[in-house]
């Protein structure tokens, strides 16, 4: 925010003017690039920014509030019917919009309930151990492609491979049909972005076609031969009549989908923000943060899911703004989690900060599922990482998708050799 942007007008109208300008900068390609200076700007200037039927929500306190009560309530089905009628005549709304993460109780804890068995800590250890077990062989083609000491894209060769494997493990994908759902799962989640690109409408719901009709080929596979992994298990509650064919499918698309690119994410962005701030990094290798630590930092200071969006189910007083019952609400929580009424140095990369609870998986009854798998992975991850890549920096410029819901790497290029 400059001088330019508030004088010559009256107060009120001064800051009004002043926040739709930097909404339109936040929405730029620079400004999705680099969405933070934005972030700062419109929580100074409207920390409840209302723009067109859609309100902003910028501040910790705010965020924390719209997340954790279950007074605010999802996107759900009934709300699609009034805002977006025809979702159900596509494959990728129906889908996504009928999946546990669009539902409200009782449907939302029906849902939740049925998928809860393959987070428990029995078969949190397992996935502990794939991952050990994984990341070797990951490690050693990263080696062989960096060999002549050229750069290696890491979300390629370790952010995209190891999530895939846990969430294949988990579902039951075949091995060699896991690869292909990267830009799949990709593009089937542009649907839920609030501003989605030209043409990733259409592409979402291409996807979504192929992914249907894959995933029904693997539900009646399985409905043949049961076995030991979570799509059996939702097959059976199905066969129950605790879940539809439809919110069947739905779900097996969206955990695999959403659990492998919020943890891919997580994965590039952590290993970015230690490579850009090698003295956190050398502190890390040295034992003076734990990997836990490092990843809450990350999770704080670069979330992979930038907003969580919820509708008022009353009329309410939010950050002393007035908002009607059945209105959209979303909470930047990439703006709540640099609160500098929360955080000491917000801008800082500091795993060692002793304060504050991050918002970047949500909160109340809609807490992100795969929220404790998503950590453990990285946590596991880094240390093996960077024991073996002691030099391990920066390769190159990165590049992310230019979205506001998700920051994520589409490459993240990285020296092996320092």
């Amino acid at each position: 925010m400059t001088v330019s942007d508030v004088r010559s007008e009256p107060p009120g109208v001064a800051a009004a003017n002043a926040a739709n300008r930097v909404m339109g900068r936040l929405m730029s390609p620079a400004g999705l690039a680099d969405p933070y200076p934005h972030l700062h700007a419109l929580r100074t200037l409207a920390p409840v920014y209302r723009s067109g039927n859609v309100y902003f929500v910028t501040t910790y306190a705010d965020c924390r509030q719209v997340v954790s009560n279950p007074d605010f309530a999802v996107q759900d089905p009934a709300w699609y019917d009034l805002n977006m009628p025809r979702w159900r005549e596509n494959t990728a709304t129906r889908l996504m919009y009928l999946s546990m993460q669009s539902r409200n109780n009782p449907d939302h804890n029906r849902l939740r309930r049925l998928v809860g068995g393959a987070f428990s800590r029995r078969r949190m250890d397992g996935y502990r151990a794939l991952i050990e077990r994984v990341a070797p062989p990951l490690f050693d083609r990263m080696a062989d492609a960096g060999a002549d000491g050229s750069p290696v894209d890491l979300m390629t060769h370790l952010a995209y491979p190891l999530p895939t494997v846990v969430m294949g493990e988990m579902l039951g994908v075949p091995e060699a049909d896991r690869e292909r759902f990267r830009g799949l799962g990709a593009d089937f989640f542009n649907v839920m972005e609030l501003y989605p690109e030209e043409g990733a409408v259409e592409r979402a719901h291409a996807a979504a076609a192929v992914m249907l009709e894959y995933w029904t080929g693997i539900v009646a596979e399985r409905r043949a031969e049961p076995r030991d992994d979570l799509t059996t298990e939702l097959i059976r509650a199905c066969d129950q009549g605790l879940l539809s064919e439809e919110e069947l499918l739905g779900l097996v698309m969206f955990l695999f989908s959403a659990g492998y690119r919020t943890t891919a994410a997580l994965i590039g962005n952590v290993t970015e923000q230690l490579l850009a701030f090698p003295e956190e990094a050398d502190r890390f290798r040295r034992g003076e943060y734990t990997p836990e630590a490092v990843v809450e930092e990350s999770l704080r200071h670069e979330p992979p899911s930038q907003l969580v969006p919820r509708q008022t189910t009353a009329d309410v007083v939010l950050g002393g703004v007035e908002i009607p019952a059945w209105q959209l609400l979303v909470s930047l929580v990439g703006a709540a989690n640099r609160d500098p009424d929360v955080f000491t140095e917000p801008d800082r990369f500091w795993p060692g900060r002793p304060e504050g609870r991050v918002l970047s998986f949500g909160g109340g009854l809609h807490f992100c599922v795969g929220a404790a798998l998503s950590r453990m992975e990285t946590a596991v991850l880094l240390p093996l990482l960077f024991e073996r890549f002691p030099r391990l920096a920066p390769g190159g410029t990165p590049e992310r998708r230019l979205a506001l819901r998700m920051r994520m790497h589409t490459h993240l290029p990285v020296s092996l050799r320092g």
